[in-house]
């Protein structure tokens, strides 16, 4: 009889409730922190919660990785109802300490049980990967086809995101306050995706949001997706316009899945209020 798999994503996977309940994917939790006070992402605070604090704060809130204990917690809980093994896909190691921490948690509970995997990306792109590896489980797959699957799938995932406020990226000293200021004159929004060696950077400089939102959408339809992909449309409190980016994604790919979803607050601590990403990835 084949080894029951559990499969864990990292919060950051911007899986919805629905997602990980159909496909019974456990979630680890990244810290959002706020001076003193921290809060697990989607799970102690929302979207708009964490805009309305950010609005009070002069400089940004940090992230953290979840608390060893609360790993070595979630691994000791997960083999506790029955399953024989675990692959939990992190966060791109180029983004966060994340994965080493985890792999020391894997180490103190049961190393020959646990593996940790580095979906070397972010939001839906790694959910994709959760999702991927959980239909292998339930297929009965073992752990190592399970991974060797991974590996190849890991390649399809891609992300373009328009930044509609330059707040956080002139907070967070990725822009002086002078570049900040004749940004915002000139309407210019970055549009960032995910290198190959795991870190976001800005690909694109357009003029206007809506014009960014436009690149997004050229984005994909150059992409000439096919049926194993799966999209994904992500915002941060700005469904109006992730709304119609949606609509336009579905007139050039009426047959295939479109998902829609917060951003990763991880994410967003970064690119700020108004943010719409797209995003796509095989998951077969």
């Amino acid at each position: 009889m084949a080894n029951k798999v559990a499969i864990i994503s990292d919060s950051t996977g911007c899986l919805t409730d629905e997602l990980l309940k159909e496909h019974n994917i456990f979630t680890s939790y990244i810290t959002i922190v706020f001076g003193t006070d921290s809060y697990q992402e989607f799970k102690e605070i929302s979207p708009s919660k964490f805009l309305e604090l950010m609005e009070t704060q002069e400089e940004l809130p940090s992230t953290s990785q979840p608390a060893m204990g609360s790993t070595i917690g979630l691994y000791e809980r997960v083999l506790a109802e029955g399953y024989d093994e675990i692959i939990h896909i992190t966060i791109s190691s180029g983004l966060s300490g994340t994965y080493q921490a985890a792999r020391s948690a894997a180490e103190a509970v049961a190393a020959d049980k646990i593996h940790v995997f580095d979906s070397k990306t972010v939001i839906f792109p790694q959910g994709a990967l959760a999702l991927a590896a959980a239909k292998l489980a339930k297929e009965g797959k073992s752990r190592e086809e399970i991974i060797s699957r991974l590996k190849e799938l890991q390649p399809t995932g891609h992300i373009f995101g328009a930044v509609k406020s330059l707040d956080n990226l002139k907070k967070g000293g990725r822009l002086s306050n002078l570049e900040a200021y004749f940004g915002s004159l000139l309407q210019v929004k970055p549009i960032i995706t995910m290198t190959e060696a795991g870190k976001l950077e800005a690909v694109a400089k357009i003029r206007t949001f809506k014009k960014a939102l436009t690149h997004l959408i050229d984005a994909i339809k150059e992409a000439d997706l096919d049926e194993d992909d799966e999209i994904a449309v992500l915002h941060m409190e700005n469904l109006e316009d992730a709304a119609k980016v949606k609509q336009a994604i579905a007139d050039l790919y009426p047959n295939h899945t479109i998902h829609m979803a917060p951003l990763s607050l991880a994410i967003a601590v970064h690119i700020g209020q108004g943010a719409v990403g797209v995003t796509w990835s095989k998951t077969k």
